[in-house]
């Protein structure tokens, strides 16, 4: 039996709750996210860190070999896609010679490139072939 580390499927809803507390508490904050001094800015990263954490990390109602391997090719593709946006921006930066082509966004946003892939691939897609199939007889 292959080892599968994931939460239970209500996980996913205080994942959601999370996310939208530090979301919203964020459009409210008015400091840089990155002082020190201001413990809020510490608090919504680890909110919204945690939030998209618990909502990569629960079950699907169903569970079988097919989510794992879109689970698999999702953390795949959202690795690759960080990584190539890094690159181009850090090049611009690097051509520029201007600090504020970099990135500010890492971990959250491979997480929420994962998850959009993911839910993609699980719904998305799934509905359109659907409808190409049905439209083609």
């Amino acid at each position: 039996m292959i080892p599968n580390i994931l939460l239970p499927r209500y996980f996913k809803w205080i994942g959601i709750l999370l996310f939208a507390c530090g979301s919203s508490y964020l459009c409210a904050y008015t400091h840089n996210l990155d002082d020190v001094n201001n413990p809020g800015g510490l608090f919504i990263q680890i909110t919204v860190l945690i939030g998209l954490l618990l909502i990569a990390g629960a079950r699907e109602k169903t569970e079988d070999e097919m989510i794992r391997h879109i689970r698999l090719t999702s953390l795949q593709w959202s690795v690759f896609i960080l990584i190539g946006l890094r690159v181009v921006f850090k090049s611009i930066a690097f051509y520029y010679k201007d600090a504020n082509w970099l990135p500010a966004w890492q971990i959250n946003s491979l997480l929420e490139f994962y998850l959009i892939l993911f839910y993609y691939q699980l719904y998305v897609k799934g509905m359109a072939i659907k409808i190409f199939k049905r439209g083609a007889k």
